[in-house]
């Protein structure tokens, strides 16, 4: 008995993708690492992430899958979004002419860069699409002090501190 291999071209593209933000990343010394983006498993799943001025948004396409049925966590900056998509009841593999759409496990991650705030991540799902808001932590405001100078005189002038040189004349 032998076993198929199912050949997925959207795994090649990936690692391909991979390589070559590894070689632009290596070769001119463009930051790769903060736009990671792994495809996990055997399933794709097509997202779309982008910022505002106050988060981070991931968007996830996964149409017909029961909203239960999907994980999200946050780990470490990471995002992982793991999850099944069942072939509708009463079908078999063999029976298809055409499939063109993934059905099994899909497992997907992304790392976001250190200002989203993972602890307080919302998460919606309306017709088929997952989506994810991460805060972004606010930016320190600077703070002007006035530091006073010590051995200053009142009229402005400065003050002659003593030291060993001037006190031998």
């Amino acid at each position: 008995m032998s076993s198929t291999i199912r050949w997925s071209p959207v795994s090649d593209l990936m690692s391909l993708h991979n390589a070559m933000d590894r070689l632009f990343s290596d070769s001119f010394g463009f930051p790769g690492s903060t736009r990671s983006v792994n495809a996990v498993g055997e399933g794709y799943l097509p997202l779309d992430v982008y910022q505002t001025d106050k988060e981070w948004v991931v968007r996830a396409s996964v149409p017909g899958v029961d909203p239960n049925a999907v994980e999200v966590t946050f780990d470490s900056g990471v995002i992982t979004i793991k999850g099944e998509i069942k072939l509708p009841e009463g079908t078999r593999p063999e029976s298809y002419w055409l499939r063109e759409n993934y059905y099994g496990k899909f497992s997907r991650q992304i790392s976001l860069p250190e200002d989203a705030l993972g602890d307080q991540a919302k998460a919606q799902f309306y017709n088929g699409v997952l989506t994810l808001t991460v805060p972004k932590a606010q930016p320190a405001k600077p703070k002007s002090v006035k530091i006073p100078i010590s051995g200053a005189q009142s009229n402005g002038e400065p003050r002659q501190i003593e030291t060993a040189a001037t006190a031998r004349k």
